[in-house]
């Protein structure tokens, strides 16, 4: 649990190095200064390197070639994440940030808990075993939650601020690609909001007054809306959108369809697909991105659970989409391969 602790606090802090070097990078480019390295601050231990959209080096003191066919890859003991927050800014696409304390580290922490286990295994181990199970471990689990929601807001909030920020503050701010950039952050955040709300409010007993509503032309409006995220990764969304209207609660339509269309371009990788089909009382929302591994399919609605650490996110969107369709009893299907996509499957 210690070990498990202390890598979920590394990882988190490559994240916000990550986070840091995105924003420099941006700060840089919006503001036409040049792009200084010398001012970045990473912690001890950690190595970095910038790529541009053709993978090609353009800075690196990681001195083992990089493959990016995942987004957190380990070599010869080193862990790394990449990271393509910085949407090309400067001509850098990618972002990895590299360690090289895991193993260190599990050498320590083995000898402290043989020695520590050699000498309390006998009067402890019972003792230890009830009540972690009884007591200590529930809490923990809470307190994990927590700790990582604080971190995955931290990080989920600070590239669109950032990006605020820095067009607010732009000589050209009334520029197409400056207003645009303002739009997608007060959207991203917008949605950040409406979410966070939405979860508070469910909690205590939502009502919301149900409408004969067009469920085609409101997935046509939040289809629309979401787009230029979409196309802020190069995904391309392919549609196929029958006329259906059913009795529903209009936000809940829209807390519906905009988490699972925001979780598909979350996890799609650059320059990749979604499908959206509404057919026959069928709604389809399939991508070809990262997927979920088999032992998370089962627990990926429940809130702050996440798929995966590599990609922004409260872990909030899919019990957001669950609590929905219990309410409305709509049958909810879900399959995914790791590396090659996921479906989702509402029978209304």
């Amino acid at each position: 649990m210690q070990y498990n602790a202390k890598k979920d606090l590394i990882l988190s802090d490559m994240k916000q190095n990550s986070s840091e070097i995105s924003a420099l990078i941006i700060n840089a480019h919006m503001s036409h200064n040049p792009l200084d390295l010398r001012s970045l601050k990473i912690k001890e231990g950690f190595k970095y390197a910038l790529f541009d959209k053709d993978q090609k080096v353009i800075y690196s003191n990681i001195k083992h070639p990089i493959s990016f066919s995942k987004q957190i890859y380990t070599f010869k003991g080193c862990t790394g994440i990449i990271s393509a927050n910085t949407f090309g800014h400067k001509g850098v696409y990618f972002v990895v940030i590299e360690e090289d304390m895991f193993i260190s580290m599990m050498d320590d922490f083995t000898k402290k808990v043989l020695l520590t286990l050699i000498g309390l295994f006998i009067l402890f181990s019972l003792i230890g075993y009830w009540l972690a199970k009884l007591f200590i471990k529930p809490i923990q689990i809470e307190r994990e939650k927590l700790n990582r929601f604080i971190n995955d807001s931290t990080h989920e909030l600070n590239t669109p601020i950032t990006a605020l920020l820095m067009s607010i503050s732009s000589k050209d701010l009334t520029s197409e690609k400056n207003i645009n950039r303002i739009k997608l952050s007060a959207n991203r955040i917008s949605q950040i909001y409406e979410d966070l709300t939405y979860i508070s409010l469910k909690d205590k007993e939502l009502n919301h007054p149900k409408e004969f509503l067009s469920f085609s032309n409101l997935l046509n409006e939040q289809i629309s809306y979401i787009k230029p995220m979409a196309e802020k990764k190069k995904i391309t969304i392919h549609t196929d959108i029958e006329e259906f209207s059913l009795l529903f609660d209009k936000e809940s339509a829209i807390r519906l369809t905009n988490n699972l269309i925001l979780n598909a371009i979350k996890y799609t990788n650059l320059n990749g697909n979604i499908y959206i089909s509404l057919k026959d009382k069928t709604l389809i929302i399939k991508d070809d991105g990262i997927g979920i591994s088999e032992d998370k399919l089962t627990d990926v609605f429940n809130r702050f659970c996440r798929a995966t650490t590599t990609s922004g996110g409260f872990g909030i969107g899919l019990d957001i989409v669950n609590e929905v369709v219990k309410r409305y009893k709509i049958k909810l299907d879900l399959s995914s391969k790791l590396g090659s996509g996921t479906t989702f499957t509402l029978k209304f």
